[in-house]
């Protein structure tokens, strides 16, 4: 066990469910908080000491955990620094990616106005490429600083591998530990304009206190798909060369369709809901039912945007 001067402060068996969007989940045998990209350095290093295995987790959305419990040591980044320059701003892995959107257009910094309303921390963005609208979180990237299990050190962009929803993070075994982005000028009046009008097109979809871990399924690259395929789809809803998972799903039938405690939401095919009485195992068996339908009917697979803990 960590000494009484050890940041790892360890917690035993605890439920996992509220600390993810979805609300499914058992529990946890080891947790542990930190707010520092020391601390979470602290945390990795006695993990591996302890021979442990480890997973980081951030604000909980995008997740799914199991209903069975997590051998594992759960080190969970909540908050950290933020702090602005002139086009610039540094954040630890731990803060809210809203946070780091509002100091921005108070500020008069573009690019980062839509993603307003995605969920999750400045870290799990970039693990996650997360974006809308045409944009991603790549695109105001500078570097990153990293903990390689021997030293710190920085990577750019470029060493990021960035991909639609992909990064090097899903790789390797790198921990992020802050984010040193670089913005544009703009007009702080008009960017909160876009920004709100943003929000309420996401909260349309994803309603505050829905309990799900937002889009299930990524969007389909055209380039990946076949001539075959490609001529079943409706090219009318293909936007920024991907094919919607949304649509795709809703023509199979996805909405309305339930296992268990997960029901896909009756306004949109990609929105797994929760009614309270979900487990893993019923969102499992739901993706795996949906992929086959699209799979028969389109000849595409869906590949899911969310992560199984």
């Amino acid at each position: 066990m960590p000494n009484n001067d050890s940041p790892v402060r360890l917690r035993k068996n605890v439920p996992v469910a509220p600390l993810s969007t979805f609300h499914i989940g058992g529990r946890a045998e080891l947790l542990c908080e930190v707010r520092s990209p020391e601390d979470l350095i602290e945390a990795v290093k006695w993990a591996n000491a302890s021979r442990i295995p480890f997973k980081i987790l951030g604000s909980g959305s995008n997740v799914v955990f199991p209903d069975s419990k997590l051998k594992h040591l759960l080190i969970r980044i909540a908050g950290g620094k933020l702090q602005y320059g002139s086009c610039r701003c540094v954040a630890d892995a731990g803060v809210l990616l809203a946070d780091v959107i509002d100091g921005a257009i108070r500020r008069g910094l573009k690019d980062l106005e839509t993603l307003s309303g995605i969920p999750g921390t400045i870290g799990g963005a970039i693990v996650g490429n997360a974006g809308a609208y045409g944009h991603s979180i790549s695109e105001v990237v500078e570097k990153v600083e990293i903990w390689d299990g021997r030293t710190r050190r920085f990577l750019t962009r470029a060493q990021c591998a960035f991909q639609y929803r992909e990064s090097i993070f899903k790789q390797k075994p790198f921990v992020l530990l802050r984010a040193f982005l670089r913005f544009r000028r703009g007009e702080a009046q008009r960017l909160r304009r876009t920004s709100r009008e943003i929000i309420a097109l996401r909260e349309k979809k994803y309603r505050p206190g829905l309990r799900c871990p937002g889009s299930f399924f990524k969007n389909v690259l055209v380039k990946n798909v076949s001539k075959e395929a490609l001529a079943r789809v409706d090219a009318r809803k293909i936007i920024d060369g991907k094919i919607p998972s949304g649509y795709l799903l809703e023509e199979v039938g996805a909405k309305g369709t339930r296992v268990g405690g997960v029901v896909v939401a009756a306004f949109h095919g990609n929105l797994f809901v929760n009614d309270d009485r979900a487990t893993a195992r019923d969102v499992r068996v739901l993706a795996q039912t949906l992929r086959k339908r699209v799979q028969r009917k389109f000849g595409i697979r869906l590949e899911e945007e969310i992560r199984y803990f």
